[in-house]
């Protein structure tokens, strides 16, 4: 009999493959979480001449992945897949919540996990019911059996993409150039989940202080094409 999860509802056996082709399809850039509406502060270190060009974009990119955001993201995923009860996924969530660095990212944080939770709540009944996003991916790849050793470099790596099509809107960025950036930095995205694998939130901590200032400063920027 399947275990029941953090919500009381039967954890499903998921076989590898449908595994793989689930994770594909939730990190996709057509599943609707509005992702591409965000540039994690980019858009001001891009503006600000921080970023100008495809090394210094990867730079950037490498810095928030192992110092920042992403690591923050993966012990986040983390706990909540290991979460056993609803109390331990909400303490996961305000967790999450507490870390966003201004404004503008904990809108994102709320914004992108509705829209998850909205649409998998819908076709998989998982009753994430709002949860912040890396929180509520970690609790559904708890439900639908999916392994969080293997979610979380998708997920890392999905969020490298997704900046990096942003960039494309910012700056001269070419769609060769951007593919090579994603895959430089997809061993990153392997070794950063790697790193936080036995992890907790009392692990959490960021050394990315130039994005979270990006941030910071693009709820002031003007003219602006994103949200963050």
């Amino acid at each position: 009999m399947a275990m029941a999860g953090p919500w009381g509802i039967p954890t499903v056996n998921t076989s590898m493959d449908d595994g793989l082709l689930l994770l594909a399809q939730w990190l996709s850039p057509g599943f609707p979480l509005g992702s591409f509406a965000y540039s994690q502060g980019l858009e001001s270190a891009i503006a600000d001449g921080v970023v100008g060009d495809a090394e210094t974009l990867e730079l950037w990119l490498a810095d928030t992945l192992q110092d920042g955001t992403g690591r923050t993201d993966a012990i986040l995923i983390r706990a909540a897949h290991a979460a056993t009860d609803r109390n331990a996924v909400a303490e996961v969530d305000a967790t999450a919540r507490a870390f966003a660095s201004c404004a503008g990212r904990s809108v994102e944080l709320h914004d992108m996990g509705a829209a998850f939770s909205n649409t998998v709540d819908a076709v998989w009944a998982v009753g994430l019911d709002g949860l912040s996003f890396p929180v509520g991916f970690g609790v559904a790849c708890h439900a639908r059996g999916i392994d969080v050793d293997r979610a979380v470099p998708f997920y890392l790596h999905a969020g490298v993409a997704n900046v990096v099509a942003a960039a494309q809107r910012l700056m001269p960025l070419g769609q060769t150039r951007a593919q090579g950036i994603i895959a430089a930095l997809s061993p990153l995205c392997e070794r950063v989940a790697a790193e936080t694998r036995g992890a907790t939130p009392d692990d959490i901590a960021t050394a990315s202080f130039a994005a979270d200032i990006a941030a910071m400063r693009h709820e002031t920027l003007e003219p602006r094409i994103f949200r963050t």
